[in-house]
């Protein structure tokens, strides 16, 4: 009963959290073998260490404020007391041990042998601190039980064929079974104590180090490796070794045990195995082997795949589930043919059924396999020959399906050759416009539409013959329409037709514009709203500033701080309304967008951050920025709110900030990187908010809208913007604008 509990252990005097010197010692408390407890002047559990807790049976909340009479007899709780009462009128702290019987949870008596001191401050009794010893453990029974338990493990593992070894926390042998001795060559004494890239290669025994030492900082349990065994004689053995690590009480990593086995004859068969189906897999044609009987007893991919079962719904079935019964019996007579060398043919043709229910021609061919036992097995190599009979059907069953999926196709379908006349016409719009595939099919763009709309959609029919796509809207019959025009090419890759599909979308561009002018409405209120409120605002803090100069003597403290308090929320107030303005500005108050340098945009920012720059001592780097296609002027709002941000909340060190790009064809990546106090994740979304901030403004002055106005500036440049940050590593604010064109 002097086993480490396995449970998480809790701090032996509560409050210890982050004082280092008592979290040494409650590690000490609960290394020791003894139980461990304090009771307060009341006799009530105050703290117990791990081994308390594992001889009662009972958890430590359960015991922590339980009276000491919960564990002990009614006659050795009194006796204790009587004892405590004693000593403490004698004014003495140091008690004798007492021998006492622990009542577990269980039901259980263990007897024990207490030592325990008295705390006294002031004259005045706070408690008792003890020890307490299993009796059986002096007697040596617990000590016999092991050693027998160790009799017994080392006989087990002298008795196991597989080779098993334990390393110490340097990597060299400590224990080794006469197995594993066998298995390397070496003798026990040439291995113990040497270091474990004696039998296996460098980087092996790495790997197996760093995966032990992962294992033991993750609490796994075990790894499995596959390397060679470096033979004393210069030979190789591959073989399987699965270990895990050795950890020692305070949770660091010990050592490693494994378990060796030799794995030459598997790998042999796996090579074997690996060429075989290799082989059989490698053939596009299909291979079965069927028994006497005519069971499945192995297909191979493509014989599965040509039939549309898997492998396991073949194995084991017999081959009518594929085959009628006189081609069964005509490839048995065959068999039996080539079991006497008698056969005239080896291959036949017949239809085999598929999953589906279809039928495919197919042409088998027949060998006999050898085999050691009385039966025999045949194997055939069977190839599907439909696509030469079935070639003109295939083709017309084809035309069909897209026929009728053009029918249906809720918008038109139309396939037109060079001369731009339409070939094939389809889809349910033409109904909707009134118009009958007849009256398409065979007319050219020329004769169906008016001369201007044909000048705006010729050149996307003309270039479908030069292998390009184009989308497009136009308007037709008084309807929103988008176009896609495409190439149509044959097996050979050639382009035979051109592609037109057309859906209609004036339900879509209906709905779009109300949500812009709703859009327009929305900004335009928020604009009015927040500039009629500027007046009223100013107003008051103009009054409140002119009670403040002209009434100064008059008023104590409280009525000067009431006025300064609110001044300071109007004027945050003014701010915010300025931010809603600038935010709803960003669509109708935006330049057209150019080809802008992004060095004179950061430039510029800087310049209007260089206050702020100097006074935090910042340190401002970037990597060469390229030219991309926006608004200056909201480009350099971003910048100069990501950069404010940065150096706001740098914590206590002086603020470090990496600005650094990455360009691809259509998009530049700009990333702004500092070293401040970050984000926690479920905060990262929420920081794109209008007024959402994550620090009041005592700690951070600000109103809450410079990331949500960033936000907007990028999506308005058809971008994107997020964070990546962990609470004290920094944060990368991330924001994608398109380069500019040539």
């Amino acid at each position: 009963m002097t086993g480490r509990s396995e449970s998480t252990s809790t701090d032996f005097w509560p409050g210890s959290d982050g004082d280092v010197a008592l979290d040494r010692f409650q590690t000490l408390v609960n290394t020791i073998d003894d139980g461990l407890y304090q009771l307060d002047s009341a006799e009530q559990f105050v703290a117990v260490n791990d081994v308390i807790v594992e001889w009662t049976g009972y958890s430590r909340d359960e015991l922590l404020g339980s009276h000491v009479s919960m564990i002990l007899a009614e006659t050795d709780a009194t006796h204790v007391e009587r004892t405590i009462r004693e000593h403490l009128q004698n004014g003495d702290t140091d008690l004798p041990p007492l021998e006492l019987s622990i009542q577990t949870a269980a039901g259980d008596d263990l007897v024990c042998e207490v030592r325990y001191n008295l705390l006294v401050t002031d004259g005045e009794y706070q408690g008792s601190v003890g020890v307490v010893r299993d009796k059986r453990t002096e007697t040596g029974v617990a000590r016999t039980e092991r050693e027998q338990q160790l009799a017994q493990y080392e006989t087990i593992i002298e008795t196991i064929e597989d080779g098993i070894y334990v390393l110490d926390d340097e990597y060299r042998f400590e224990t080794v079974n006469q197995a594993y001795a066998d298995l390397t060559g070496y003798s026990r004494e040439e291995l113990l104590g040497s270091h474990c890239s004696l039998v296996v290669e460098d980087t092996v025994s790495s790997t197996a180090a760093d995966a032990s030492r992962e294992l033991a900082d993750a609490a796994a349990n075990a790894a499995t490796i596959e390397a060679d065994v470096l033979r004393k004689d210069g030979t190789r053995v591959p073989a399987e070794s699965r270990f895990s690590p050795i950890v020692s009480t305070d949770g660091e990593y010990d050592g490693t045990v494994g378990v060796v086995r030799d794995i030459s004859e598997r790998k042999a068969r796996e090579q074997e195995l690996r060429q075989y189906e290799t082989i059989v897999e490698t053939v596009q044609d299909g291979i079965y082997v069927v028994d006497e009987e005519g069971i499945f007893t192995m297909v191979n991919e493509s014989y599965a795949e040509l039939l549309g079962y898997s492998p396991g719904e073949l194995l084991g079935s017999h081959v009518s589930m594929v085959v009628e019964g006189d081609v069964h019996q005509h490839a048995q007579a065959i068999e039996d043919q080539l079991a006497h060398d008698e056969a005239d043919e080896t291959s036949i043709e017949a239809t085999v059924q598929r999953a589906d229910g279809t039928t495919i021609p197919a042409e088998a061919t027949f060998a006999i396999l050898p085999s050691d036992s009385d039966g025999r097995e045949r194997v055939g190599v069977v190839r599907d020959i439909t696509e030469r009979k079935e070639r003109e059907r295939a083709l017309e069953e084809s035309e069909q399906r897209y026929r009728t999926l053009i029918d249906h196709f809720p918008g038109a379908v139309g396939l037109y050759n060079e001369s731009f006349e339409y070939t094939v016409a389809g889809g349910e719009l033409l109904a909707d416009l009134g118009l009958s595939q007849d009256e398409i099919v065979g007319t050219t763009i020329y004769d169906r539409y008016p001369d201007d709309l044909v000048e705006q959609i010729e050149p996307y029919f003309q270039a479908v013959f030069d292998g390009e796509s184009n989308t497009f809207e136009e308007q037709y019959h008084d309807r929103d329409l988008w176009a896609h025009t495409l190439p149509v090419r044959n097996s050979a890759g050639d382009i035979v037709a051109g592609m037109l599909m057309v859906q209609d979308i004036t339900e879509r561009k209906e709905y779009q514009r109300e949500i812009e002018a709703s859009n327009e409405r929305l900004e335009q209120f928020a604009y009015a709203a927040s500039h009629d409120l500027q007046e009223p605002l100013r107003m008051i803090v103009s009054y409140l500033q002119l009670i403040e100069r002209r009434y100064h003597d008059e008023l104590d403290e409280d009525g000067r701080e009431f006025i300064d308090f609110a001044v300071d929320g109007a004027q945050r107030m003014q701010e915010m309304i300025n931010g809603l303005l600038n935010y709803s500005r960003v669509q109708t108050r935006g330049s057209a967008f150019e080809s802008v340098d992004l060095e004179t945009v950061l430039e510029n920012a800087r310049d209007d951050l260089q206050v702020k720059i100097d006074e935090s001592g910042a340190e401002i780097t970037a990597d060469p920025l390229p030219r991309v296609t926006g608004d200056p002027g909201q480009l350099r709002q971003v910048f100069q709110n990501l950069l404010s941000n940065a150096i706001t909340y740098s914590g206590e060190d002086s603020p470090r900030i990496q600005i650094s790009a990455d360009t691809n064809d259509e998009e530049c990546v700009i990333s702004v990187r500092d070293e401040g106090i970050g984000i926690d994740v479920e905060s990262q979304d929420r920081i794109f908010e209008v007024f959402q901030r994550l620090h009041n403004h005592e700690e951070h002055a600000g109103t809450g809208i410079g990331l949500a106005l960033c936000q907007r500036i990028v999506e308005r440049h058809g971008g994107e913007i997020w964070v990546e940050s962990e609470p004290g590593e920094g944060a990368t604010f991330t924001f994608t604008v398109p380069v500019a064109s040539e």
